[in-house]
C-alpha cells in the first residue's frame, strides 16, 4: 500500500536534448492548474470496485481480469469475525505467487489476502530458466471449498504435471499443505457430497468425476463422462464449449453449472441436476439421470460459480458469479442475481444482464462498513516502502536440486504488496526493496538469447526479448482508463539493458531506456498483431520513430503510461509521457496500439503493467524503481490537477482524535496522513501524485471509521438486596460528548438517551433469585466520532453471587 511519505525529488540538469517527441499542446507540458478543493470528504470507490454508494452496483465488477472464478462462504457461525464471509480465488496461470485468495463481505468489493502458492513449481519452465516456460499454462481454473474447519484448493497445470489439491486451516494467514494428484484435471471442481465424501469433478465436452480417499491425498475410484454435451444432442442451449463445472447441493437436487458456448451464439450458462450425484453409475438401469437447462445467455457472461447468501428466517439464496471476455483488460467477475422456480433460477432481470447494468447489493453492511469496503483493490499505489506484510505462502518450503543456486528460491527479505505478481518465478538474487530503502531494485541477472518458444503452441513461434526477461513485476490492469506513473534510476545500467514501464501481452507497448556504447535513450516500443512464428528480436523491439529521446547525462527520469480501452472498446491504446523533475511532462509520439485479444491464447490473460529491466549483452545492470503511482484519469482529458478529493481527505484527518482508534490502525492512518501532507506541500505534476497518497489517506480513514470506538469504561458486579441476588452495571461515559447507552443482562435491560461526558449509566437488576451463576452484561454506547454516529459495544462478566444461609 502506497502508505509512506513521498521521496523527495532530486534535480536533473538541463541538458541539450535531441527532441523528436510531439509534444503536449503548443509545447512542454506546464503544471496545469488546480482544480477548487472539496468542501467534504465522501471518498468514491476504488480503481476495482463498481459499487456506487448507493446501494447497488454495476456489472462486471473489478474491472480487471479475475477469470475462472470460484467463490465459497463461511458463515457467520463457522468464523471469529461473526458474520459471514466470502472467498475467491482465480486463475493466474504462469504468475507468481499465484492462485490468489480474494475476501469480501458484501460479494461486490474485493480484496487480495493471501496466496495459494509462491511458486507452482521450482522447474524451468514456471521460472523462465534454460529455454522453457509457462506462457498461458501453469495454474488453472482452481475450486476453492470449505469443510470441517479446512478450506481446500484444486487446481489442474497444463504443463507442470497435472492436478494439485492444497489445503490449510488459515486462509488469510496459514501455510498450505501440497498434494500431487499425479493426472491431469481439467477444469476441477472439489465437492463434499452430504455425507464427507470427497469428489473432484473435471472434463471438457463431458463431466467425469474421481473419488478421493478420505485424507484427500489420493485418487480411489474413476466415474467417466457421467454426462457429456452428446447427451443433450438438439437443445440449442448446448454445443460447441462444454466444461468449467462446479457442482453444489440444494434443496436436495445435485446441481452442475457450466458454460457452453453454441455455434452461432454467444458464450452462455447450463445448469443439470440430478438428485444422483453420481447420475448413470447409481442409477436404474445406467440412464443419466441429469436434466439441463439454458439458465444464462445474455452478453456473453458464463463460467463461474453459485454463491448463497444468508436470509433472515434461516433461508438461503443463490445468486451467480460467473465472469466475461472483456479484453485486452481480460476476463472479468459479475455478481448476478437470480429468482429461482421450480428449482431452476433466471439470472439478471428476466434473463439479461447489461453490461454495465446495476443491480442491488445483496449484502447490506453498516455505512461505516460499507465506506470502507469501497477503498478495498486488487489494485495498488506502492512506495516500495517494504512495509507489506508477512505471509506463510513466501516461507514454502522445496527441495533444491543442483545445480540451481539456493537463493534464487529463498526468500531475500523484501515483502511486496499482494497486488503484484511476479511474470513467472522470479530469481529473488536479483530483485530487492531493502538494497536501497524505498526504492525497487532489478538487476539484470541472465542475459536474454532469443531461443525462447510457446511452447503451448503448436507453431512453436519465438519469444520477444521482453517475453524471455526474468523479473518483471506486474499488476493487473484496470479499465476503463488507466495511469501509471513511475521514477527510473538508470545510473546502474549496463550496455545492452533495456529497463522501463510496460503495458503487456503477448502484443506490448512499453517506454523504456536502453543504453547503447555507454549512451542512454528513451524511446516507445510497440508489438501489435499479426505475430510472426520467427522472430528477429532486435528489430521488433526497435523504438517507434518519433518516440527517442537522448538523455545525456541524467541518472534519473520519470515514466508515465496512459491506457486506454474505451477508444474503442476491445482495443488498448496506450500513451507515453516523460519528465526530468516529474512535474514538466512531454508526450513521446502519439498513441500505440492497437493491443487486442491474441486469437492463440498464448498468455490467455488481461493485459497486465509491468516494471523490468533486462540485459542483450552483459548481466549485472540494475535500474531502481522509486514508486508506482495509479490514477484512472489521463493527460489527454486535459484536465486540470484536482487536489479537491486529497484537500478534503487531509481536512477529515485533522479532525480525529488517537483516543478513538486502534493503535495500529491509528499510527497507519498518521502515516498516510504524512504522506499525503508531503504530497501536498509539493509541487504536484500529474493526477498520479494526488491520487496516489489520497486513495492511500481515504483507504486508512475509512478503516478507522470501523474500528472507531466510543471510549467507555464498564464494570458489573452482584450485590444482595432483601434476600436476593442483583445485578449491578455501570457504564461511564469517558467520551468529550454526550452518549446514548444501553445496559443489558439476562434479566432485563435499561436504555440512557444522553449520558453527559464523566457520568455514568447505572442500573441493578433484579435476579429475584437468592443464587446465580457468574455471567455477563452487555453495554452498548452510541456517540459521535469523527462526523458519523459510532456504536461500541462492551461484554463484562460478573460474578456469582448467592444471598441468605
Amino acid at each position: 500500500m502506497f502508505a509512506s511519505t513521498v521521496h523527495p525529488r532530486r534535480p536533473h540538469p538541463l541538458c541539450a536534448f535531441a527532441l523528436v517527441t510531439v509534444v503536449v499542446g503548443a509545447g512542454l507540458v506546464a503544471t496545469p492548474a488546480v482544480a477548487q478543493a472539496a468542501e467534504g470528504w465522501t471518498p468514491r470507490s476504488s480503481y476495482t470496485s463498481t459499487d456506487t454508494g448507493a446501494g447497488t452496483y454495476s456489472v462486471p465488477l473489478l474491472n480487471a481480469d479475475v477469470p475462472d472464478i470460484s467463490v465459497e462462504r463461511v458463515p457467520a457461525a463457522e468464523n471469529d469475525e461473526g458474520r459471514d464471509i466470502y472467498y475467491m480465488i482465480s486463475t493466474t496461470m504462469h504468475l507468481s505467487p499465484g492462485a490468489p485468495i480474494m475476501k469480501s463481505y458484501d460479494l461486490v468489493n474485493w480484496e487480495i489476502v493471501n496466496y495459494v502458492f509462491d511458486r507452482a513449481s521450482i522447474g524451468d519452465s514456471f521460472s523462465l530458466r534454460n529455454g522453457q516456460n509457462s506462457y498461458g499454462q501453469g495454474q488453472w481454473a482452481s475450486s476453492l471449498r470449505y469443510h470441517d474447519g479446512m478450506f481446500y484448493v484444486a487446481f489442474n497445470t497444463n504443463n507442470l504435471n497435472g492436478a494439485y489439491l492444497y489445503r490449510t486451516d488459515d486462509i488469510e494467514n496459514g501455510a498450505w499443505q501440497r498434494t500431487a494428484l499425479g493426472r491431469g484435471l481439467h477444469d476441477p471442481s472439489l465437492f463434499f457430497d452430504v455425507d464427507g465424501t470427497p469428489y473432484i469433478f473435471y472434463g471438457s465436452g463431458g463431466t467425469s468425476a474421481v473419488r478421493l480417499n478420505a485424507g484427500l491425498t489420493a485418487i480411489e475410484q474413476d466415474y467417466p463422462n457421467i454426462f457429456t454435451a452428446s447427451n443433450y444432442a438438439g437443445q440449442p442451449f448446448i454445443g460447441g464449449l462444454f466444461e468449467g463445472a462446479q457442482f453444489y447441493h440444494i434443496d436436495g437436487w445435485y446441481y452442475a453449472v457450466i458454460i457452453t458456448w453454441p455455434s452461432g451464439q454467444g458464450r452462455q450458462v447450463v445448469m443439470l441436476r440430478s438428485k444422483d450425484l453420481l447420475g448413470r453409475y447409481t442409477s436404474a438401469g445406467g440412464v443419466n439421470t441429469y436434466e439441463a437447462r439454458g439458465v444464462l445467455n445474455s452478453n456473453g457472461f458464463a463460467q463461474g460459480s453459485l454463491v448463497p447468501i444468508s436470509r433472515a428466517g434461516g433461508g438461503t439464496d443463490w445468486h451467480g458469479m460467473f465472469f466475461r471476455d472483456t479484453f485486452p483488460i481480460g476476463r472479468i467477475p459479475a455478481l448476478i442475481p437470480a429468482t429461482w422456480r421450480d428449482g431452476w433460477p433466471t439470472f439478471g432481470t428476466n434473463g439479461v444482464v447489461p453490461v454495465n447494468g446495476l443491480f442491488d447489493k445483496p449484502i447490506r453492511l453498516s455505512p461505516a462498513e460499507e465506506a470502507f469496503e469501497r477503498q478495498k483493490s486488487i489494485v495498488a499505489s506502492d512506495d516500495f516502502a517494504n512495509d507489506a506484510p508477512h505471509k506463510a505462502y513466501q516461507d514454502e518450503q522445496w527441495t533444491i536440486p543442483a545445480p540451481l543456486d539456493e537463493a534464487e528460491i529463498a526468500p531475500n527479505g523484501s515483502r511486496l504488496d499482494l497486488a503484484w505478481e511476479w511474470n513467472h518465478a522470479p530469481d529473488n538474487r536479483y530483485w530487492s526493496l531493502t538494497d536501497r530503502d524505498g526504492w525497487l531494485r532489478l538487476t539484470a541477472g541472465k542475459v536474454v538469447t532469443g531461443q525462447y518458444i510457446y511452447t503451448k503452441l503448436s507453431n512453436r513461434a519465438e519469444l520477444a526479448w521482453f517475453e524471455e526477461a526474468r523479473n518483471t513485476l506486474s499488476q493487473r490492469t484496470f479499465g476503463p482508463r488507466q495511469s501509471v506513473e513511475t521514477r527510473m534510476d538508470i545510473s546502474g545500467m549496463k550496455n545492452g539493458d533495456v529497463a522501463g514501464l510496460a503495458a503487456y501481452n503477448r502484443g506490448f507497448s512499453y517506454v523504456a531506456v536502453k543504453r547503447v556504447g555507454g549512451v542512454n535513450t528513451l524511446g516507445v516500443v510497440n508489438r501489435s498483431q499479426p505475430f510472426a512464428v520467427d522472430l528477429d528480436q532486435q528489430t521488433l523491439e526497435t523504438f517507434v520513430p518519433g518516440t527517442t529521446v537522448a538523455l545525456a547525462d541524467a541518472t534519473e527520469v520519470h515514466v508515465k503510461a496512459d491506457l486506454d480501452f474505451a477508444s474503442p472498446v476491445g482495443q488498448l491504446w496506450t500513451t507515453f509521457y516523460y519528465s526530468l523533475d516529474g512535474q514538466q511532462w512531454t508526450r513521446l509520439g502519439n498513441r500505440v496500439g492497437p493491443q487486442t485479444l491474441d486469437g492463440s491464447l498464448a498468455h490467455f490473460m488481461g493485459h497486465r503493467v509491468g516494471l523490468f529491466n533486462y540485459a542483450t549483452q552483459e548481466t549485472g545492470g540494475r535500474v531502481d524503481f522509486d514508486h508506482y503511482l495509479l490514477s484512472d484519469t489521463l493527460t489527454a482529458q486535459a484536465r486540470p490537477l484536482d487536489t479537491g478529493a486529497l484537500d478534503a481527505a487531509i481536512a477529515h484527518a485533522e479532525t480525529l482524535d488517537g483516543r478513538h482508534y486502534p493503535a495500529d490502525a491509528w499510527a497507519a492512518a498518521q502515516s498516510a496522513l504524512a504522506a499525503a501532507r508531503s504530497a501536498r506541500a509539493g509541487q504536484l505534476g500529474t493526477q498520479n501524485q494526488i491520487d496516489a497518497p489520497e486513495r492511500a489517506l481515504s483507504y486508512q480513514l475509512t478503516r478507522l471509521g470501523v474500528l472507531a470506538a466510543v471510549p467507555v469504561t464498564v464494570t458489573a458486579s452482584t450485590r444482595c438486596l432483601s434476600g436476593k441476588v442483583y445485578v449491578a452495571v455501570q457504564a461511564r461515559n469517558d467520551h468529550d460528548g454526550s452518549v446514548g447507552v444501553t445496559l443489558e443482562t439476562a434479566y432485563g435491560e435499561r436504555s440512557f438517551a444522553a449520558v453527559a461526558p464523566g457520568a455514568s449509566a447505572y442500573q441493578s437488576f433484579n435476579t429475584r433469585a437468592v443464587s446465580v451463576p457468574a455471567g455477563s452484561a452487555t453495554v452498548r454506547v452510541t456517540g459521535v466520532i469523527g462526523g458519523r454516529d459510532v456504536t461500541t459495544v462492551r461484554t463484562v462478566e460478573h460474578p456469582a453471587g448467592t444471598c441468605g444461609g
